[in-house]
């Protein structure tokens, strides 16, 4: 009886010794996963600052307070406030559109071919007459931070479906000259040329009003329909661009926002940053 008795009580110790044993096992297993979840998380995250990085790489820091405002702590560098500040408050440095020179006077591709070659991020407005299954500009967005590197860059889109010229005329502050934009996008639809006999004049009033706001315009004619009335509208859009050699980008023909964007990068003869390795 003593004999059995030991041997039931080496079969239960090695039995809790075996249980031991797994259960450190077990642990080690779940240290070595949540490791490997840990170095996965590391792995992810730099590669989310390395892409991060690459595409600000064409855009500094320094450049962004010429674009957007940005908080300062010194309130004696915001306009109006030479003697300093009054209190302790945050103040917002106000809006620096760069260079002073009217971009009408030069050539407008040239204008945008430098605002893409620079660092300071720039703003872009869509406005007029846009068809609500028109989505172009917010594709155009996309490009912008992808293809052509700029993160920075904002696109505002304020196309109004069915929206004449004169409703842009009367509130041109609201609808683009409050985002300082550096290029302007007139979208001119069926809807925008439907003025009438005063289209041509109203057209150039919008155009000399955009070009007084400092910034670079670009024309866009979508399709016309069939009647005499809107293919010579669409003629005097021609006409206007091509006297005061404004881009326009002819809408006609294409199939969709795709084909919208590449005419409108092959009008403005934009091409992809090229970076070396």
């Amino acid at each position: 009886m003593a004999s059995h008795s030991s041997f039931s009580r080496r079969d239960s110790g090695r039995s809790r010794r075996r249980l031991l044993l797994i259960q450190a096992a077990a642990e080690e297993e779940k240290r070595a996963r949540k490791l490997a979840r840990a170095a996965q998380r590391a792995a992810d995250y730099e590669q989310k600052e390395q892409t991060i990085g690459d595409l600000t790489e064409v855009q500094t820091g320094e450049a962004v307070g010429r674009a957007v405002p940005e908080l300062i702590e010194d309130g004696s560098l915001v306009d109006g406030n030479p003697d300093g500040p009054e209190d302790d408050t945050p103040r917002l440095r106000t809006f620096d559109p760069g260079e002073d020179e009217h971009p009408g006077r030069k050539n407008v591709l040239e204008t945008i071919h430098e605002l893409m070659a620079g660092p300071r991020p720039a703003t872009w407005v869509f406005c007029g007459d846009g068809p609500v299954e028109i989505a172009f500009p917010d594709q155009f967005a996309a490009e912008l931070r992808t293809t052509f590197r700029r993160p920075l860059d904002v696109v505002v889109n304020t196309l109004v479906p069915d929206s004449p010229l004169e409703m842009l005329l009367e509130h041109l502050e609201w609808q683009l000259a409050r985002f300082h934009p550096d290029v302007v996008n007139l979208v001119i639809g069926s809807t925008t040329s439907s003025t009438g006999p005063g289209f041509a004049t109203t057209l150039v009033t919008l155009v000399d009003q955009l070009q007084a706001l400092r910034t670079a315009v670009v024309l866009h004619a979508l399709a016309p329909d069939d009647s005499e009335r809107s293919q010579k509208q669409v003629d005097q859009i021609r006409s206007l661009a091509s006297k005061r050699n404004i881009p326009l980008v002819d809408h006609s023909g294409v199939h969709d926002d795709r084909d919208r964007i590449d005419r409108f990068c092959r009008t403005l003869e934009l091409r992809p940053p090229v970076h070396s390795d």
